[in-house]
């Protein structure tokens, strides 16, 4: 399946292969360990699914069991890719779920293909890391101690790269730029790719903060090499258009990737456990308390509803206010003192949001501060819990 064709490439998917064939030579800086990092002499840049992300024993000589060479050797030839010549990136995402997103100004143009996942392996910039390279490869950080687990207690001797949730980026510029132009291009492309998980507000799944990213992310930008009468780019800064490009339709790129690869949109994701599930305000908090809190019968109401009431459109708003005073003040822009309290606060208003009832703001505040000593999450999922029990008395 032809996706794009220009007089510098052709871009096509087949089967588990998503391909880019470079008709003319390319200045190219890839993240791959095989033939990655800037080169001239590529003549493809391919992304292709390795294996599903979740309960998948790949066929032996399909998987990394015999070295970085020796996979990429099979993985090029099931794609026909001449494997001294090709970039290949790999992950678990579905190449039908890719996406081509393209901006233009005047004479510049940009077209990204991205592949998106980000349920299983969503990470924020400065998480703490569980694996630690040597000489003979990555090995799992174990213990509490933060050492290395021995090389012969490793199931693995580095992080899965496919992962259960990547974000590849294949991108292609259509002027020349210079290797430096490249490489502000590939900080414009990861920005796009973090504002855009930002977005959604993904939590990562190893600190509970919002994601940037995941832990196995991809890329790859391809420049023509100028010819006689050409000039190259020098900046791909945010305050010039090949930056705005760059970003924008990243953005474009990884957002409707997440739609089609997890069903993640910005309409699914306006739901109160959404907001707080990283603070624990999760479902299963929230059934516990109702059966602890709530007569039985009201209980099962309110189990039998939960689905309904996650998704209440001003409950979640309360919510993500709750979820930014948490993070505001962890980043420290809100005051420990502060925060208590305009944690309080919102959680009385998250409650009297699920009651239909804005003006016992005040009645929930007194309520909820006999409590204020619960963690803010669960505090959260009691404000819930009690706004329900109050709206139907």
């Amino acid at each position: 399946m032809r996706l794009e064709e220009t007089d510098r490439y052709l871009l096509s998917r087949h089967g588990r292969y998503l391909t880019a064939e470079l008709r003319r030579p390319h200045r190219v800086l890839s993240t791959c360990r095989i033939n990655g990092g800037l080169r001239e002499d590529l003549t493809h840049i391919a992304n292709h699914q390795s294996g599903e992300g979740v309960a998948h024993v790949v066929r032996k000589g399909h998987d990394l069991g015999a070295g970085l060479d020796a996979y990429h050797r099979a993985a090029c030839a099931s794609g026909q890719l001449p494997p001294a010549s090709t970039a290949l990136m790999a992950t678990a995402a579905n190449m039908q779920c890719a996406v081509l997103a393209r901006a233009d100004h005047a004479d510049l143009s940009v077209s990204v293909a991205a592949t998106a996942g980000v349920l299983g392996n969503a990470t924020r910039a400065g998480d703490p890391a569980g694996w630690h390279e040597h000489r003979d490869g990555s090995r799992p950080l174990g213990g509490e101690d933060g050492q290395d687990c021995p090389v012969q207690a490793a199931a693995a001797i580095a992080p899965p790269e496919a992962g259960a949730g990547t974000i590849v980026t294949l991108v292609f510029v259509n002027q020349p730029c210079t290797p430096a132009c490249l490489v502000r291009a590939a900080t414009l492309v990861t920005e796009g790719k973090s504002a855009a998980v930002l977005d959604l507000r993904m939590p990562s799944l190893q600190s509970g903060r919002l994601a940037t990213g995941t832990g196995t992310d991809q890329l790859a930008i391809a420049a023509p090499l100028a010819r006689a009468d050409d000039w190259e780019r020098h900046w791909a800064g945010s305050h010039n258009t090949l930056g705005e490009l760059l970003g924008r339709a990243t953005h474009e790129a990884v957002t409707r990737c997440l739609l089609l690869q997890n069903g993640v949109c910005a309409e699914l994701r306006r739901t109160l456990c959404g907001a707080l599930g990283r603070h624990g305000c999760d479902e299963p908090t929230l059934l516990e308390l109702a059966h602890g809190e709530l007569d039985a019968a009201d209980a099962n109401c309110f189990e039998r509803n939960l689905l309904a009431l996650v998704h209440d459109p001003l409950s979640a708003a309360a919510a993500y206010g709750l979820a930014e005073i948490l993070d505001l003040t962890r980043t420290g822009v809100l005051h420990a003192e502060a925060a208590r309290e305009a944690i309080l606060n919102q959680a009385a208003l998250l409650a009297a949001a699920v009651a239909v009832t804005p003006e016992h703001f005040g009645h929930f505040r007194v309520l909820l501060q006999a409590r204020q000593e619960l963690p803010p999450g669960r505090l959260a999922a009691l404000a819930v819990v009690k706004g329900f029990e109050r709206k139907w008395l």
